[in-house]
């Protein structure tokens, strides 16, 4: 969740319930001071861009190494463009500065953003408690004038909810009358965040009164070169965030459900896919090995709470949801039957993995569909290596609990099986025929990401496995 604090200093003037014709001008001034909770993958990056745009910003985190880093005018993120210059230009012209002290940047501040992680519990319940720990700290420095605005992805109702009711209990104000609350969701991917923020999409803008919404909407209308979507209220932009998650992972279900079936009719699914999507109705997404990251596996949960509350029953994304949490065990699946072709069993294996992170070219690996796929592989006894670009020995090792190769020769190296469960742009562009015949023969390659051209394999002397993809055997 994302939670920005917005302050007028010098000749400080609140932007809650600013007439129309000078809040533009009170924008544009440089005065305005933006406090951005939650200094993460996406609110450093969103507090970056503010500073790009003169705003003033107080970036506000729990860690400190995080503020001390940003203080020093460095970035700690890696491969995010645009962030590491933001922050050592912004930082040197005093537009940038980051603390602990989430209580007087809010006093500081007129508007307050919050975008800190809102994840789920292990009864697949959503677990709010960084943001409203946020709110809460927030609430300690809100003063009349002040504007609340949230951006982390919540389930449809919390704003106007848990989150109003504890910014009111604690400050002692009301929300409409003496301080503004307004959602706008973050519509962003790592890697691109900056971009996505300022060139890519329309801004969502959904608030609690007319002056909330004009208020926000001004300030991404200064930034966001799509412009901005203004909504009927806060819970409709809530559920515009869920929805657009909900849709990517019923889609990616459809998409394995589809591949499940083409490994049994000897139909590839990619150049059908490819072939159904020609026309301008078809979107069929791309099936996989499972689907990870902070957003996607969470947002269905999101909705079904809230769904569950209503009893109404939400067949089709639960369904979804259950059918992508199962490709992790399909990739079991493939991996012994590839080795069984190969008279060899999963116990005593040497498999080893590439890639671990949830998403090709991006350090994260919440969620990611590689830790149960190894928990898996470790439980029927194969002894099993990693490779990814992106993860230290040390991370590979206290995440995963397995050794790492340091390279594709120590990888492939007398290997039974080579599965691929992340699409790093660095496997894509590796041709890998020298290290096959490393492999310790007969020996398999399981394919979750479509990395490799299932025609070519068998020339390589390889048992080929792939998600949806013709095989020897399924022709």
């Amino acid at each position: 969740m994302l939670l920005i604090v917005v302050n007028l200093t010098g000749d400080s003037m609140k932007l809650y319930r600013l007439p129309k014709d000078k809040l533009k001008s009170a924008i544009s001034s440089g005065n305005v001071t933006i406090a951005v909770y939650g200094l993460g993958k996406l609110g450093l990056p969103l507090a970056v861009t503010y500073a790009n745009f003169g705003f003033n910003v107080i970036g506000v985190d729990i860690n400190e190494k995080i503020v001390d880093t940003i203080n020093s005018g460095k970035s700690y993120l890696v491969n995010e463009p645009g962030v590491d210059e933001g922050v050592r230009k912004n930082v040197s012209a005093g537009r940038l500065k980051a603390t602990t002290n989430g209580v007087n940047a809010a006093k500081e501040a007129d508007v307050m953003v919050s975008i800190v992680p809102t994840l789920i519990d292990d009864t697949n319940r959503p677990d709010l408690t960084y943001m409203m720990n946020s709110v809460e700290t927030i609430a300690k420095g809100l003063t009349k004038g002040d504007i609340v605005l949230i951006e982390s992805t919540l389930p449809p109702g919390t704003t106007e909810g848990p989150i109003r009711e504890m910014l009111e209990k604690v400050s002692g104000l009301k929300a409409g009358v003496d301080f503004g609350l307004a959602y706008s969701p973050e519509r962003t991917s790592s890697g691109q965040v900056i971009a996505d923020i300022v060139d890519h999409y329309p801004k969502i803008i959904g608030g609690l009164d007319e002056h909330s919404t004009r208020a926000i909407a001004a300030i991404y209308s200064k930034i966001a070169k799509k412009g901005v979507i203004v909504v009927r209220d806060i819970r409709t932009a809530e559920a515009v965030k869920v929805f657009e998650g909900v849709y990517r992972d019923v889609n990616i279900a459809l998409a394995n459900e589809l591949a499940l079936l083409t490994e049994k009719l000897g139909v590839d699914i990619i150049e059908a896919i490819n072939a159904a999507n020609s026309q301008p109705y078809s979107h069929i997404h791309i099936p996989g090995a499972g689907v990870g990251g902070h957003c996607i596996p969470l947002y269905p949960y999101f909705l079904l709470d809230v769904a569950n509350k209503q009893n109404v029953p939400l067949r089709i994304t639960s369904i979804a949801r259950q059918l992508n949490e199962y490709m992790p065990y399909h990739m079991v699946e493939l991996i012994a039957d590839a080795l069984n072709e190969c008279e060899k069993p999963i116990k005593n294996s040497k498999i080893g993995i590439l890639g671990l992170t949830f998403r090709g070219d991006v350090k994260a690996t919440y969620h990611t569909p590689a830790a149960p796929l190894i928990k898996i592989l470790q439980e029927k006894g194969a002894k099993i290596t990693a490779h990814d670009p992106l993860l230290s020995p040390d991370e590979i090792k206290s995440e995963f609990g397995i050794d790492s190769a340091k390279s594709f020769d120590e990888l492939f190296r007398d290997a039974d099986c080579i599965v691929v469960v992340t699409a790093h742009s660095l496997y894509k562009n590796t041709d890998f025929k020298k290290y096959f015949k490393l492999m310790r023969r007969p020996a398999a390659v399981v394919d979750g990401r479509h990395i490799f051209n299932p025609d070519k394999m068998d020339s390589e002397g390889i048992v080929f496995r792939g998600v949806g993809r013709v095989f020897k055997n399924n022709k």
